[in-house]
């Protein structure tokens, strides 16, 4: 999204230490640089570590393959070369997540105390590995680097302070696990994940394309199945085994299945066992509540409507 603060971080293969020295990391900033030139892209900081990078990013219009593509082919090219070796040298395309405002001047912080934490120095101004001395007046700054930006998002007027406050600052990362998002957003069918949102609590969006199925969330029929027995969702989710919760138990379990849901997913909301939800399965519902099971499917499937046209 244009004007929204990213960080953006790139792997080697297996994690190998591929940049081993000060030139090496000159050349990949040379060439980042002169990819910048022709985007709408800018630098607020970057750690260039033995194993990964680290770039902090103003997006602009363009697609962030436009200029990291580039540089990174050309810089896997170019060690390649050097060190006699094939094959690709970065794990598939940078990962990225977007940043709050209030957020940034953490992740900025988290960016240039990368080699402390690595061990390699005691504080962020001894390290020729990241643009913190750019920001100091240890080093000069390249034009491609806007520590004024930087500096300003980050909340700082003199360099002495920025400095002092960066060593007294671990940052936050902010990284989000999307591998267990998406797990989770496949369970509810033709959902995708987007840019997840760096804060205090980290907002994952979820996003369904036009006309895609998307499962009801199994805890609504857990919620819907009590209120309309008369029980509370502590009720119908307790060890207890009267029979009136046991049918409320049957009636979810039903409605789970005619929904699509699988077995675990209302188990889990139901706090029993996979197989007690399928001996619930294979009970009858009890002559009495097969109006509330239809009741609890018709008002589900309105929900659903609603959401998709939503």
């Amino acid at each position: 999204m244009p004007g929204v603060v990213y960080h953006v971080i790139a792997r080697f293969v297996d994690r190998s230490w591929f940049i081993t020295s000060d030139d090496e990391r000159q050349r990949y900033l040379a060439m980042l640089g002169h990819a910048l030139t022709q985007s709408d892209w800018r630098c607020l900081a970057y750690a260039l570590m033995s194993n990964h990078i680290h770039l902090m990013m103003i997006a602009g219009w363009l697609a962030l393959e436009t200029w990291a593509k580039s540089v990174h082919t050309s810089f896997a090219g170019w060690m390649n070369e050097r060190h006699g070796r094939s094959g690709p040298m970065f794990t598939r395309g940078p990962k990225s997540c977007a940043i709050l405002p209030e957020d940034e001047g953490q992740v900025l912080a988290y960016i240039h105390n990368n080699p402390v934490r690595a061990g390699v120095v005691s504080c962020a101004s001894d390290s020729t590995w990241t643009s913190h001395r750019a920001y100091t007046g240890l080093a000069n700054a390249p034009a491609w680097l806007d520590v004024a930006e930087g500096m300003r998002r980050a909340g700082f007027c003199t360099p002495e302070d920025f400095d002092a406050w960066v060593n007294n600052t671990p940052g936050e990362a902010g990284w989000v696990d999307l591998r267990r998002v998406r797990k989770e957003a496949r369970k509810r069918g033709a959902i995708e994940v987007a840019t997840p949102t760096v804060g205090p609590i980290a907002l994952v969006p979820l996003v369904a394309r036009p006309g895609a199925h998307v499962r009801i969330e199994p805890r609504r029929i857990v919620q819907l199945t009590a209120s309309m027995l008369g029980l509370t969702e502590l009720d119908i989710c307790s060890a207890r085994r009267d029979p009136p919760i046991t049918a409320a138990r049957t009636v979810a379990v039903h409605a789970a299945f005619r929904l699509g849901l699988s077995g675990a997913a209302i188990a889990c909301c139901l706090g029993i066992s996979p197989q007690a939800t399928s001996l619930l399965r294979k009970r009858e519902v009890p002559p009495g509540l097969q109006e509330v099971l239809a009741i609890v499917l018709a008002r589900l499937s309105d929900e659903a409507r609603v959401r998709q046209a939503s």
